[in-house]
């Protein structure tokens, strides 16, 4: 790990190894010529556990709920919340029409992949988060049969963090074998594998082979290899971020790779002495004893410099860690993800802010880009964060980090918060009970994304309205038997979608506060006007309505509002007036919506002649 120049430093391709590639071929011919056989001679020769079955049965899912501890779901959740926001735009943006000239429109219509195979890494740690990573894109794109290959533990058994969240998803296609011999089932439909028409997912340099190898029968998503890093950086106060930013990555194997790039030498040699000293006392010391000889540090002249050494290595993560990072961001044409200014880690893209971390390596970042719902366009992912928005994430990422064992990704995230000295939090809210079990999370400055599920068809699709009307982002799960008993799943939904407002306004200062609106909806008329003090009050004024509307009953309406303005504390004066009763919820929720919209709006004036709401 010495300090090199531009002209010494070599991006080497990890996927070239002649020695891989040949094993992997020989694994392919093993498993052509008699599956069962193969399997157990490569199993031999990698001293793999043989399986009775690999396909996890049903009764592995048993008891994962308490294997599992509630910060660890949260974590999960929070991951899969901005993951499917940020899904969810990339699906929206693709399908809406454009009009290049008057009269001529042209759009296009998605066609989900039938059948996807996922390979999850896993052995050493449960990355939980390549499972999220790749799963969330497959359902939101609408694939139907979504098949998991991922190594087991030295137990034979899968971790139940990955089994909880593929549950979580709705996923239970799940096998246990790993390396390239899992690529190589899923390609050939060996082992009652269903055979898939695409691969996808990260891996070790035998992976990347694999898929290479089978990529001449069936489609795969990238050249997704070992992990490799670019770092960024100018600045003497920098050099300990980028130390634990570079071992964050190289913590994943022993071919992971990392380079720092910068135009002072002495901030270089404090990188090398910080990544030695940082190396000793992280619990995976033995990977990057090997790693470390993978580190290069390379001394620039100038910032055209850096910006070749970018684009002609095209590295998977790319950290522009200095404030100047707007300098470089335009002149970036080739990375898979970029990460801008000291508050942005590795491991945010890695986890949990909505960017995905499954990107092309070994320079294909020049002509590919990381995983999304549209394969085919070349995008790049840029990501900054405030103090606000860092201390919000920083919470979930450390528990995810801790889940996986990986310390690096752990401090990268604790240093900075030790820096800023703030307090991490987590926006989410949860409500467990008898009857049952609530996760939300709410952001009032949204632009409307949700993902809603209650259990209750009618009732997602009131809150969907809400969510369309107010701009807030709302994320909402709940377990119920509803099949018993729908009044409590409305109650408590009430309650944890309140509470999480009151939660995301905070102090409420600086919002405009007040609103009064009105909307028709055909015969149906309402008229909203609240004041978002802290005070509860509701006057509410509904017609007659039929006792039902689909599964959703219509006297629970009230109970409805009046627990949501509780627990949002506000004061509401709902009035209505029509005869269709589908109409009369829907202009309810909307004109709600629209009246929370107005007042959550920024004002220069005061909310309050006492300073306080």
């Amino acid at each position: 790990m010495e300090v090199i120049s531009k002209n010494q430093f070599k991006w080497t391709s990890s996927s070239s190894n002649k020695k891989i590639v040949s094993t992997v071929s020989r694994f392919d011919k093993w498993l052509r010529e008699d599956p069962k056989k193969g399997l157990k001679r490569i199993n031999s020769l990698l001293n793999i556990k043989n399986q009775r079955s690999l396909k996890c049965e049903a009764k592995e899912f048993i008891n994962i709920e308490q294997a599992i501890t509630d910060q660890e779901k949260l974590a999960i959740y929070e991951s899969i919340k901005n993951i499917t926001y940020v899904a969810k735009k990339q699906s929206s943006g693709l399908t809406k029409p454009i009009e290049p000239l008057t009269g001529l429109q042209i759009w296009e219509r998605k066609i989900p992949i039938e059948t996807v195979g996922l390979y999850v890494p896993g052995g050493t740690a449960p990355l939980v988060s390549s499972l999220i990573m790749q799963a969330v894109p497959a359902k939101i794109a609408g694939c139907n049969n979504i098949v998991i290959c991922t190594p087991p533990l030295a137990s034979g058994k899968v971790h139940p963090a990955i089994l909880w969240t593929a549950k979580q998803l709705g996923i239970s296609e799940i096998y246990k074998i790993g390396g390239a011999q899992a690529i190589l089932a899923m390609a050939n439909g060996y082992f009652n594998i269903p055979k898939v028409q695409k691969i996808f997912g990260p891996g070790n340099a035998y992976v990347a082979a694999a898929k290479s190898l089978v990529s001449n029968k069936i489609a795969i998503d990238m050249q997704a290899g070992p992990s490799e890093v670019m770092v960024v950086t100018n600045s003497l106060r920098n050099t300990s971020l980028a130390a634990v930013d570079i071992l964050s990555q190289l913590e994943h194997g022993e071919d992971s790779k990392g380079c720092v790039v910068s135009n002072s030498k002495q901030v270089l040699l404090e990188i090398q002495s910080s990544i030695l000293n940082k190396s000793k006392s992280l619990p995976r010391s033995s990977i990057l004893t090997k790693t470390l000889k993978n580190v290069q540090l390379v001394k620039t002249k100038s910032k055209k410099e850096i910006i070749e050494i970018i684009n002609q290595s095209a590295p998977e993560h790319l950290v522009l860690l200095d404030d100047d990072y707007p300098t470089y961001v335009n002149e970036v044409s080739s990375a898979g993800s970029v990460f801008c200014g000291p508050l942005s880690p590795v491991a945010f893209g890695d986890y949990a802010s909505g960017s995905n971390h499954v990107l092309p390596t070994d320079g294909w970042a020049k002509s590919t880009s990381g995983l999304s719902v549209d394969a085919f366009m070349k995008k790049i992912s840029f990501q900054t964060a405030n103090a606000n928005g860092f201390s919000s994430l920083a919470e979930s990422v450390i528990a995810l980090s801790s889940l996986e064992g990986l310390e690096a990704h752990k401090r990268s995230v604790e240093e900075r918060l030790t820096s800023l000295n703030v307090t991490a939090s987590n926006d989410f809210i949860t409500r467990e009970t008898k009857e049952t079990s609530i996760y939300c999370s709410v952001n009032v400055q949204g632009t409307g994304l949700y993902e809603i599920d209650t259990g209750i068809k009618f009732l997602d699709h009131m809150l969907e309205q809400l969510a369309r009307n107010s701009s807030f982002d709302i994320y909402l799960k709940c377990k119920g038997d509803v099949n018993i008993d729908t009044h409590h799943t409305i109650e408590d939904v009430s309650i944890v979608l309140g509470e999480a407002i009151n939660k995301n306004l905070g102090n409420r200062y600086g919002i405009t506060r007040y609103a009064d609106i009105s909307l028709v909806m055909d015969e149906c008329k309402a008229n909203a006007t609240i004041d978002l003090c802290s005070r509860t009050n509701l006057k509410l004024t509904l017609p007659k309505m039929l006792p039902y509307v689909g599964d959703f009953p219509s006297e629970m309406l009230f109970h409805f509002i009046d627990s949501f303005v509780k627990n949002a504390q506000f004061t509401c004066h709902l009035k209505i007036a029509g005869e269709n009763t589908h109409h009369i919820i829907e202009t309810t929720f909307k004109a709600l919506g629209q009246a929370l919209k107005q007042a959550v709006g920024y004002s220069a004036l005061p909310s309050s002649t006492k300073g306080i709401l």
